[in-house]
């Protein structure tokens, strides 16, 4: 087992490190590099293949993102639906879609699903967790929202660049909890001495990802109330999160974790939970800094 860890962390590292290579030989002239800040980066995806996919850079303003392919998505206004922010996608996926303010610095993401890709009889995901998944009629989707700044800031002034450079990613996470993008929010807790006697219950620490925290998570919950937004907390400070749907979705950016693995998840799971996860688990780890193979706990 120890060994299996140590093996973790070193491919874990090393895809962090091919990240760096890639960027060292890139031919990007866009620079979104914010070096002074907390939150430095912003990369997707959790896995030990150092050829893969994961923990793939995001950019973070709407030059580097032009520059490395990602497109508006919907309609071209700042302010356009249940959301805030300029949307872009890459390859037409909009398992990550990326929010930038009015002046192009990033503001937050969303996780999209079509409607056509879930259960037809309309249970997933289940009414209980509806909100936070919001509907899009745009695009005939649902939608998962988080912020990385005030929401009210972010079509009404934006961020200027020296505030991008001091603050980086963002200053906060604020996920969208109903149809009103402004009011209808929950900050999530900066530190993790904050998260403890909330309703955020304390999961498993693992490698690269960090300390989990799961809202309202509880051993005789109903698996249809499990809410699919989870917080990560390294040396007591917010630098992560993810989402998760309870089915089995075709992107390369999802993590699909195996039943024998949630242990090293949960400290504790409901009786119901293996066959819930057994129906397909869809999740997706995001790091809002640049040095994911450093998150101990």
């Amino acid at each position: 087992m120890k060994l299996f860890i140590v093996t973790l962390v070193l491919l874990c590292a090393a895809a962090a490190d091919a990240q760096w290579w890639s960027s060292w030989f890139s031919t990007y002239h866009a620079d979104d590099s914010t070096p002074q800040a907390v939150w430095d980066g912003l990369k997707v995806t959790f896995g030990v293949n150092p050829f893969g996919n994961n923990f793939d850079s995001m950019p973070r303003t709407t030059d580097m993102a032009e520059e490395k392919g990602w497109t508006q998505f919907g309609e071209k206004t700042c302010s356009a639906g249940t959301w805030q922010g300029f949307r872009y996608v890459k390859n037409s996926d909009p398992a990550v879609i990326l929010l930038f303010d009015k002046n192009g610095y990033i503001a937050g993401m969303q996780m999209g699903v079509y409607k056509s890709d879930l259960p037809s009889d309309g249970s997933i995901p289940p009414s209980r967790i509806t909100p936070p998944w919001i509907e899009d009629r745009s695009k005939d989707m649902l939608l998962l929202t988080a912020y990385f700044i005030q929401p009210s800031k972010i079509c009404r002034a934006g961020r200027t660049d020296a505030e991008y450079q001091a603050e980086g990613t963002g200053t906060g996470l604020y996920i969208q909890t109903g149809p009103n993008s402004t009011s209808d929010v929950m900050a999530a807790p900066l530190r993790q001495a904050d998260a403890d006697g909330t309703d955020w219950t304390r999961g498993e620490c693992f490698w690269a990802m960090g300390q989990h925290y799961w809202y309202k998570f509880r051993p005789d919950m109903n698996c249809d109330d499990f809410y699919p937004v989870f917080l990560m907390y390294n040396d007591g400070r917010l630098n992560g999160f993810g989402w998760n749907i309870n089915t089995v979705l075709d992107s390369p950016r999802y993590e699909s974790p195996p039943t024998g693995a949630l242990s090293l998840f949960f400290a504790q799971k409901p009786p119901c939970f293996d066959e819930h996860v057994r129906r397909g688990l869809s999740t997706l780890h995001i790091y809002l800094d640049d040095s994911p193979s450093s998150n101990f706990c």
